[in-house]
């Protein structure tokens, strides 16, 4: 139980933030990239989440990407940024050059959705575990999501 209430927040936070926009700096071979990725997934499976709650952090996080998309990239940026997707690629936020004003505006937008996520998704259980590992980590002084 209580590593469950560890690793919540920081898979809720993988999934809404690395998930999307997670990107290697350079390619990597698929197998690197799935030894990677196993820790986020095993993350998210001590959520035990159901595929309900699955489908509504991943339409969050969808909506919450495209609003960014939408309305804090430039134009030149929502090019680079489909031009990518349209090849299947993933896409790096670095790789866009984000300004300091953007940088701070999707970093709002992600914490607005990862408490939208937590009231909308979470049952009450989880919530209550989930705060119960955030406040383990912080008198451990770890850091969240770390």
């Amino acid at each position: 139980m209580k590593k469950f209430s560890l690793i919540l927040p920081g898979a809720i936070a993988l999934l809404m933030v690395a998930t999307p926009f997670a990107v290697q700096a350079r390619p990597s071979g698929l197998l690197s990239q799935q030894t990677q990725q196993q820790p986020k997934r095993d993350r998210a499976n001590k959520l035990n989440l159901t595929d309900a709650q699955k489908q509504q952090a991943k339409a969050i996080r969808d909506q919450v990407r495209d609003g960014i998309v939408r309305e804090v990239l430039t134009q030149a940026q929502r090019d680079q940024y489909n031009a990518a997707k349209q090849r299947n690629e993933r896409v790096s936020w670095r790789s866009l050059n984000l300004s300091d004003q953007q940088k701070t505006e999707i970093r709002s937008r992600m914490r607005a959705a990862k408490e939208r996520m937590e009231r909308e998704v979470l049952t009450q259980e989880q919530r209550d575990l989930m705060q119960q590992r955030r406040s383990q980590r912080q008198q451990r002084g770890v850091r969240p999501g770390a």
